[in-house]
């Protein structure tokens, strides 16, 4: 008896386990490992879009594509996340200006994670808005599966931050 019941509280452990399939790539600049989870596609009819998060010994980046949008991104751009829970994260463009519908928010990589990363890696998304240059509003609704596979693909990636800070150069004798 004993033994099944120590099988069962072990069970949500196993049940929970994940899928950490993360492609390991060269930063094309500087040489340094960089992890990718690729592009994964995710929502459905006017709210696909695809993910991509990449990490390397500086940031994290978080690159979303939107599904045929010509949305225009700039600076000044800006995401809201608003999570289950109705806690909100806001987050600005930190990638180029375009009017393909690319938007990146980056965070640094560092021990102590941004409490915005850390609620991404928590709680699960409701939605995602996204407003462009010309204040036009694009709100992307997840469904529980899309919620799922966005906590697990940014905790897949979390795992491996502490590997990535370590400074493998080694100056020649």
């Amino acid at each position: 008896m004993k033994h099944l019941l120590f099988l069962l509280i072990l069970a949500p452990n196993f049940i929970m386990a994940q899928d950490c399939t993360l492609k390991n790539e060269k930063d094309r600049f500087n040489q340094d490992p960089r992890l990718t989870t690729g592009f994964v596609s995710l929502g459905g009819g006017n709210d696909k879009f695809l993910l991509s998060i990449s990490a390397d010994k500086k940031e994290i980046d978080y690159f979303f594509a939107l599904d045929n949008s010509v949305m225009c991104f700039n600076d000044i751009s800006r995401v809201m996340v608003t999570f289950v829970s109705k806690q909100r994260g806001n987050f600005k463009n930190g990638g180029t200006t375009n009017c393909k519908g690319y938007f990146h928010f980056v965070f640094p990589n560092q021990p102590n994670l941004n409490p915005n990363l850390t609620n991404l890696s928590q709680k699960k998304i409701a939605t995602i808005q996204f407003t462009d240059t010309d204040n036009n509003k694009k709100i992307l609704t997840l469904t529980p599966k899309d919620q799922d596979a966005i906590l697990q693909l940014t905790t897949c990636v979390l795992a491996e931050l502490e590997k990535l800070r370590v400074d493998t150069w080694k100056p020649k004798q």
